[in-house]
């Protein structure tokens, strides 16, 4: 009697605890969702709670959760490397797509701010694949926004117009991602042409910020507004608009946002002809003891008190401040060049890799493509043997279809299977051949890299697909354009190569430029989108290079760096003052 009535009461405990166990998983969930949603607009009071949750109690998609808004409030702190280590952490572990596109979306910005720019672009190149795996994803207006954010920090307002306007699109973008979507494109757009916005644009990210309650990046908006207005010399609103925006920077204290308001003061007083005024607000600018940290708002800064100096005829002054705007005019240069080249040799990395992989898989085809058409070899061979009897006819069709299967060998050995051209290996023994050619007969011999410009926004931008027919456009646009006796082989990803023998050096150059023209003038619209293609071309010559390949491949890829480094869609031909 005893035992029956204790089982039955066991059972009931079990059920209970089950039961409070998965109640309490339940409002765990809903309390991490209330914390996600608050931890904008309320930072401090949202990581409380979140310590207050026990992570044991947690299930294993909730901990991930968990240590996402974990790592997000870490942010705060201040150190970043500790919040990127925390992300490289739930990455490992994480099955969640919804995660991994939240996670890579924040961790790019902060690679961004690192300036470590290799990761980085790795994590762009994830976080892209992730996008179009998960078209459906709540969370693709916040990685669209992260994207957006990047590129604008790496100088590619084109790229950063393109991801903002694609967030603003999204009807389930939710308020917070419009206003940074929103505030991103007024600034790409003013970083491309001033004379593209329009005061109704301005209007309506204040609209979208307001409604977020995100006045840091309305500030920012108010900041970009002041530059529009000055440039349509509309002084006075630029005044009113800026001490409006004084009084709400000023209850933030950011220093970067002060210190280019009293800028923006000093430089519309100065346009205004007050000067006492002006002079106030640039010295309250340059008061900032971190103002070393902000060298474009210095600069500004030594610009309006050299032109308050010349009013007072102090050229003495005058001159000094001349000398320290150009001095930190001149760091910065140096500061932004060298920045831009760590950005590039990043991107570079990123795309040799990838370019490897591409080939790898390349390689990877043709072994199977040659291991099936050996096998169909020997099945022909092996029935031709067994109808020796059969008509001579018979003996002569396998005859042929042997030829052809031995052709469509070399085709595939020698052709890149995308654009028709030819591959790497071929184009390289045909420089050769053509090299030893050109020796015997004393001529000269021109080799033309060319390599597209930002393809990997093409990419990115619209899909692979389409970088795919940009390519197989460009491998016949240069067909069309080169004589027949000249080798054209695509090198590996966007880069294609030219070889031809010439009268001088002058015909390479003259042969390049023409492929550089007619690439620039492709009509991308047969693709289904409107984008911009060019290409950067280096062109090396035996006449200075000699005839060995190493030596000319070499001379010609210097040219082709020169051309990418003064501003790409150019030609440049290698001479000796390079490699010094």
């Amino acid at each position: 009697m005893q035992r029956s009535t204790l089982l039955p009461l066991f059972l009931v405990m079990l059920l209970s605890t089950w039961a409070i166990s998965g109640f309490c998983q339940a409002n765990y969930a809903f309390e991490l969702s209330e914390i996600d949603q608050a931890r904008l607009s309320s930072p401090v009071e949202s990581r409380a709670r979140l310590a207050a949750i026990p992570v044991n109690a947690l299930s294993s998609e909730q901990r991930e959760y968990y240590q996402y808004l974990d790592a997000y409030f870490l942010t705060f702190d201040g150190d970043l490397d500790a919040v990127i280590a925390r992300y490289n952490v739930l990455l490992e572990v994480t099955q969640s797509a919804d995660i991994r596109i939240r996670t890579l979306g924040s961790m790019i910005n902060l690679l961004g701010a690192k300036k470590q720019w290799q990761e980085g672009f790795h994590r762009v190149e994830e976080l892209l694949a992730l996008l179009q795996e998960n078209p459906e994803s709540n969370y693709r207006p916040g990685a669209f926004v992260s994207l957006a954010l990047l590129y604008r920090q790496i100088n590619q307002p084109e790229t950063a117009l393109h991801f903002s306007e694609r967030v603003l699109s999204m009807p389930d973008a939710d308020a917070h991602n419009r206003c940074l979507a929103a505030s991103v494109k007024i600034s790409a757009s003013t970083q491309l042409t001033l004379d593209s916005v329009s005061l109704s644009e301005f209007t309506d990210a204040e609209t979208l910020c307001n409604d977020a309650k995100l006045d840091y990046e309305l500030i920012n908006i108010e900041v970009w507004k002041v530059n529009w207005l000055k440039q349509q010399n509309r002084f006075q609103e630029a005044l009113n608009v800026l001490q409006l925006t004084l009084s709400q920077a000023e209850k933030f204290r950011q220093d970067s946002q002060l210190i280019e308001i009293y800028n923006q003061f000093a430089t519309v007083h100065v346009a205004l002809k007050q000067y006492d005024e002006a002079q106030r607000y640039a010295e309250m600018a340059l008061a900032f003891g971190n103002i070393d940290s902000f060298i474009g708002a210095k600069i500004s800064m030594y610009g309006v008190l050299r032109q308050l100096a010349e009013v007072k005829k102090d050229f003495e002054q005058a001159y000094y401040y001349l000398n320290e705007k150009l001095a930190l005019e001149k760091a910065m240069f140096e500061t932004k060049l060298a920045n831009e080249m760590a950005i590039q040799k990043a991107w570079f990395e990123v795309d040799a890799k990838q370019s490897q992989i591409e080939l790898l898989d390349k390689q990877n085809d043709l072994l199977k493509t040659e291991s099936q058409l050996t096998t169909e070899q020997l099945e022909n061979s092996l029935l031709a043997l067994s109808l020796v009897s059969l008509l001579l006819a018979t003996l002569l069709f396998w005859s042929f279809r042997s030829r052809k299967v031995q052709e469509k060998l070399r085709y595939f050995a020698h052709t890149d299977g995308l654009t028709k051209i030819a591959n790497r290996g071929f184009f390289t023994e045909s420089v050769e051949s053509l090299l030893s050619q050109a020796q015997k007969q004393n001529n000269a011999l021109s080799l033309i890299l060319l390599d597209l410009d930002h393809f990997k926004n093409i990419n990115d931008s619209f899909g692979h697909q389409v970088g795919d027919w940009a390519l197989i456009q460009v491998a016949k646009t240069i067909s069309d354009v080169v004589s027949e006796s000249a080798i054209v082989g695509r090198l590996g990803g966007e880069e294609f190569g030219i070889a031809l023998i010439v009268q001088d050096s002058s015909v390479g150059m003259r042969i390049a430029e023409e492929c550089r023209h007619a690439i620039e003038n492709i009509d991308t619209s047969q693709s289904g989108y409107n984008f911009k293609l060019t290409v950067s071309a280096g062109v090396g010559c035996s006449s200075h290079a000699g005839y060995k390949l190493d030596n000319l491949y070499a001379a010609a890829d210097l040219a082709l760096y020169q051309s990418k480094h003064y501003g790409r869609n150019r030609v440049y031909e290698y001479s000796a003052s390079m490699s010094s």
